[in-house]
């Protein structure tokens, strides 16, 4: 009887904790700003300036990074604690571009930014995506709304 009332509470706390799972997050950030498509186009390759580029095309609407050593871009920020075996990491971003109105005839640009971050296992399993804490596509996001600001008001002047 003893034995059949713990399993109990154990499925019972096991089915709790199942369902205090938190859910996953996307693996892209999104953010729409105000703006015409080559505007945002231009700042988002000016917060971009720190990575190398494997390919930018203005016309799909796609900027690529070359593959980037380290779970974190070096010359963008440093994590405030430090990361142990970093060189097990590594990443590319890629930035999606999108034309979209609004219902006052306002030029508006969606920016969406996919970081796929991988963690070097063992010789076995190799390179396996790893999910990415969205520090940094969260910050680019931020370059480019800051950069945008400065550019209009530069221009207001």
């Amino acid at each position: 009887m003893h034995k059949t009332r713990v399993l109990a509470a154990f499925l019972v706390v096991l089915g709790l904790a199942g369902c205090a799972s938190t859910p996953k997050s996307e693996p892209f950030h999104t953010r729409i700003y105000s703006g015409s498509y080559d505007e945002v186009w231009l700042a988002t390759l000016k917060a971009l300036n720190d990575y190398p580029l494997k390919m930018s095309n203005k016309d799909t609407g796609r900027i690529e990074s070359e593959i980037i050593n380290g779970p974190y871009n070096d010359l963008l920020f440093s994590p405030i604690e430090p990361i142990e075996l970093p060189e097990r990491f590594r990443y590319s971003v890629k930035v999606n571009f999108a034309k979209l109105e609004s219902s006052d005839d306002r030029s508006l640009t969606r920016v969406r930014i996919v970081k796929g971050l991988e963690k070097f296992r063992d010789f076995y399993a190799g390179w396996t995506a790893f999910q990415s804490d969205g520090l940094e596509e969260n910050l680019l996001l931020y370059r480019i709304q800051h950069i945008l600001q400065m550019d209009q008001q530069l221009a207001d002047q």
